[in-house]
């Protein structure tokens, strides 16, 4: 329901269902818009019909995916993430404007250079990894510490460069900032992903006692 939003993402009620639902997700990118906002000296304007374009088109490769999850289950919630982070950028729904200068809104945060570098893939980038992370939490009881690249204002220019060549480039990316093993070729395919095909391995080659599990 779209009051859990008052709750941190990790204490809301089946998040990972949740997420699936458009007017949450809505509700709950605005949120996190206005939140970055008010953070870094930002206000992005929100085009609606691309926000729902985005998910919309998330969830048709999610459905055609969705069959494969039992394969493991927790990378497919990364995966979907990426798949999402992808869709945003595809269909760019948010146009950031400066109110003041981002560097000097919080001097110390270095992530503040990298959101005034891109300020739209900023956005995109946190909601996704923040979703993925407290599914990641609420579900799998897994905490994922986001690699240090996430910080790295070069890493940043490069995955900026990668996207606008290749948007499925940014499922990889995703990975990356989450410290999973990328997967640079068909990255958009669940089956083609290390996790994915180490789960094949184990079910090809494991008795049939725990085949049947």
């Amino acid at each position: 329901m779209v009051h859990d939003l008052d709750l941190p993402l990790d204490q809301v009620h089946d998040l990972r269902h949740l997420a699936r639902r458009l007017t949450w997700f809505q509700h709950y990118f605005k949120k996190e818009a206005e939140e970055f906002g008010q953070k870094y000296n930002l206000a992005f304007a929100i085009n609606d019909r691309r926000l729902a374009a985005a998910f919309l088109n998330w969830a048709n490769v999610f459905e055609r995916d969705r069959p494969d999850a039992a394969l493991n289950r927790a990378d497919f919630a990364v995966f979907s993430g990426g798949l999402m982070l992808r869709e945003l950028l595809r269909t760019n729904p948010v146009k950031a404007k400066e109110i003041g200068k981002v560097t000097e809104c919080i001097p110390a945060d270095p992530m503040a250079a990298i959101c005034e570098f891109w300020p739209e893939g900023f956005l995109y980038t946190n909601c996704c990894l923040a979703l993925v992370r407290a599914i990641l939490k609420t579900d799998f009881n897994t905490n994922v510490a986001l690699s240090p690249q996430i910080g790295e204002l070069r890493f940043w220019e490069s995955f900026r460069e990668n996207v606008h060549e290749d948007v499925g480039r940014a499922v990889p990316f995703f990975d990356v900032f989450l410290g999973r093993e990328p997967n640079w070729n068909g990255p958009e395919y669940f089956r083609s992903r290390p996790a994915s095909r180490d789960a094949k391995r184990f079910l090809t080659t494991a008795p049939k006692s725990i085949e049947n599990r």
